[in-house]
């Protein structure tokens, strides 16, 4: 993942908002519902806080490419191109390149993608609506995925599903 301060504030809400969703899936006794509300209650106002702290985003300037049976620059992903040929499976690369020097290289194959953002690699699916990988869901084998959603340029997708 991209060292940006909109993904580490990103990535914080996302682990505070899985908190508190565990704590409502916990299934505590009846006789822990009191000490459980109190803490739903302290974890929504951190939330709030959090979000309030949310970054202004823009600090990078991006150029996207789009290459249908294009090589990734990166090794890794090079290789999975190899295997989509011996599959004889389509493909495309997009590469994003910031003005700091960084990039971002998507693989995409139907409706599988993989990505390599700041020294790491993610596998995902593909949505091509929405040109984003969900890491780790795989629709065809049924895995829900871990909850992240990268863009084509490395940053993570977070949207509330707590509500006020």
């Amino acid at each position: 993942m991209l060292k940006t301060e909109m993904n580490e504030w990103a990535l914080k809400a996302i682990q505070l908002e899985t908190a508190f969703m565990a704590l409502d899936e916990a299934g505590l006794p009846a006789d822990m519902k009191g000490l459980q509300q109190k803490a739903e209650s302290g974890l929504r106002e951190l939330i709030k806080g959090w979000q309030a702290r949310k970054p202004k985003g823009g600090e990078r300037t991006w150029k996207v490419e789009e290459k249908a049976g294009g090589t990734p620059e990166d090794e890794e992903l090079a290789e999975v191109t190899n295997d989509l040929k011996e599959e004889e499976l389509e493909w495309t690369v997009y590469r994003a390149t910031s003005d700091k020097g960084e990039t971002v290289e998507t693989l995409v194959s139907e409706d599988r993608a993989w990505m390599a953002a700041g020294e790491e690699y993610y596998m995902g699916q593909w949505d091509e609506d929405e040109k984003t990988v969900d890491v780790g869901r795989d629709d065809e084998e049924g895995e829900l995925g871990t909850g992240l959603v990268f863009t084509l340029k490395g940053e993570l997708v977070y949207e509330s599903t707590l509500g006020d």
